[in-house]
């Protein structure tokens, strides 16, 4: 699959699940630190960006069997 493909279908969703994780630890309190923030959103997105490109054929090729 192509890589401009893959980063304009799953980035934008990874970015906003890292947005809403970054912002529920800010608010709980377990991070306050502005680098702290910073870095943990950055590792989100990639953690999410990747679990998305793993998952999603899993997901397609399963659920093809089904239809079929």
């Amino acid at each position: 699959m192509e890589l401009r493909k893959l980063v304009s279908d799953h980035l934008p969703n990874a970015v906003v699940a890292a947005t809403i994780f970054t912002l529920y630890n800010t608010y709980t309190g377990e991070i306050a630190d502005p680098v702290t923030i910073g870095v943990e959103f950055i590792s989100y997105v990639i953690a999410i960006f990747i679990g998305f490109i793993v998952i999603t054929p899993v997901l397609n090729k399963a659920f093809s069997i089904v239809t079929t």
